[in-house]
């Protein structure tokens, strides 16, 4: 594909920013004139109705290309990586020298460095091997396919790690509210507009890990606290089902996985089509045979709906499985179960760092400055440059990977 668009003249090729294995070398020497768009709607995961379209691509020369085009600046940096012992796949870290943290830096770079594996066939295979916490279902670092979101992120102060072989880019670090961000945000005219979404997505993420469990330990152990005429129509809705709430909160959420699976496997119109009418007409026969309550039904439904809602595609996953840890502790022990579940679930989150930077930064520590980057959304005038709000650490402040 590079002698392509070599032969059609559309790209200029940085090398001496692509020498010197180790070294920091300005991304780009020279101006490119132009950079090529190429066709990425077959795997357009990040689609905004406002915004580039263009996305990386597989070859990394293109995307440090397409990236020295959108900031050519000598302070965009890059450090060269060979990475397996048997593949020696390039891997360019690039970052803003005089915006990124020094000691982030460095710690990336000797984690980058320390990965010892015979080959690297995708990005994932770097995210691995530098995350801090390897056991914590929560990522931290987020990926992107989008040129647009690695320029934001870089004028953050986060540092970007490309792979050859992949389009997904690495940035890191990486908070909660990073992970729950949409392009969408910056593109909206009205703060207020992108606020109120922005608001709207953390409803559906506590909707989404919370709200199946809450209803199994409310209606096995507490029903007395619903509302009495919503309690009857539980109640009736259920006088005929064979099995009690929490197996039919467990069959439902095992349906949804199903369904989603098929999605997946099947990516096509048709395959998510066809996936929807099973899971569809699987439900409604369960409630009409009395296999299935409804009100189980609404909300296992409610939940895939307000999953949907969150936008990274790691942080979701992560929410379906710990579902099936809050669903568990709420039938085991009830309300009490429900509360300790949601507790530890958010001490870890508080616990958690991503190369030193807290992962709920700037709620946890509690940090004013930097709540123009969480729920809601500054101005133009001072974005992105204003979203540096998180706080630099000191080399010896990193916690070991």
């Amino acid at each position: 594909m590079l002698d392509f668009f070599r032969k059609k003249k559309h790209i200029s090729i940085d090398k001496t920013a692509m020498s010197g294995e180790g070294n920091n070398k300005p991304c780009m020497e020279g101006e490119i004139t132009q950079v090529p768009l190429i066709d990425v709607t077959s795997r357009d995961l990040q689609q905004t109705l406002r915004g580039t379209k263009a996305r990386f691509s597989e070859n990394i020369d293109y995307n440090i290309s397409i990236l020295t085009h959108r900031l050519p600046s000598r302070e965009l940096l890059c450090q060269r990586f060979h990475i397996g012992t048997l593949s020696q796949t390039r891997v360019v870290m690039v970052y803003l020298g005089d915006t990124a943290n020094p000691g982030i830096v460095s710690e990336i770079k000797d984690r980058i460095g320390a990965i010892k594996t015979k080959t690297v066939m995708d990005s994932i295979y770097i995210e691995r091997n530098i995350e801090d916490s390897h056991i914590s279902p929560f990522p931290q670092v987020e990926t992107s396919q989008r040129p647009d979101v690695t320029e934001s992120a870089l004028l953050q102060g986060r540092i970007a790690v490309f792979v050859d072989g992949s389009p997904d880019v690495i940035l890191a670090p990486t908070t909660f509210f990073d992970l729950m961000d949409t392009p969408d945000d910056a593109y909206m005219r009205w703060p207020v507009a992108a606020s109120f979404y922005r608001a709207a997505r953390y409803i559906m993420f506590l909707i989404a890990a919370s709200l199946p469990a809450l209803y199994v330990a409310l209606t096995s152990y507490n029903p007395e606290m619903f509302p009495t005429k919503l309690l009857w129509l539980i109640v009736a809705s259920r006088e005929e089902t064979p099995f009690p709430i929490y197996i039919e909160a467990f069959i439902m959420m095992g349906i949804i996985e199903a369904i989603r699976m098929m999605m997946i496997r099947i990516p096509t119109q048709v395959g998510a089509t066809i996936a929807l009418l099973s899971g569809i007409t699987l439900v409604i026969a369960g409630i009409f045979s009395n296999f299935i309550g409804a009100g189980v039904v609404v909300i296992a439904t409610l939940s895939m709906i307000s999953s949907f809602g969150i936008p990274n595609f790691d942080l979701r996953i992560s929410i379906r499985i710990i579902q099936f840890f809050t669903v568990s502790m709420a039938t085991l022990f009830g309300i009490f179960g429900f509360a300790v579940s949601a507790f530890a679930i958010g001490a870890h989150m508080a616990s958690l760092k991503s190369f030193g930077i807290p992962f709920m930064a700037p709620l946890a520590p509690l940090e004013p400055s930097g709540w123009g980057h969480t729920v809601f959304r500054q101005s133009s005038e001072t974005m992105p440059l204003d979203e540096t709000y998180k706080p630099l650490p000191a080399k010896g402040d990193f916690d070991e990977g």
